[in-house]
């Protein structure tokens, strides 16, 4: 990864993406989306909602990082028992 400084990507219509980062051991949460959501709109897109509430559960639930993690590590050993 570029050390301090900035990466372009270019997202296509139907995408959304959920940016995780970490200053000072405090998390920030960004969700950009393709295209613009107006606001007030009656109803997003799955990807924009499932994105959304990822990025508020991260926010709001301290536990939930922790369960990721394990989650995602245990995919690691899941996938290294089935190489065997």
């Amino acid at each position: 990864m570029a050390a301090g400084g900035t990466t372009t990507i270019t997202l296509e219509e139907n995408e959304v993406a959920l940016i995780i980062g970490e200053e000072e051991g405090a998390m920030s949460v960004r969700v950009v989306s393709a295209t613009e959501v107006e606001d007030g709109a009656d109803e997003i897109g799955a990807a924009p909602e499932i994105v959304l509430a990822l990025a508020m559960r991260l926010l709001k639930d301290p536990e939930f990082h922790d369960e990721v993690l394990e989650w995602y590590y245990a995919q690691d050993d899941d996938d290294d028992e089935d190489e065997k």
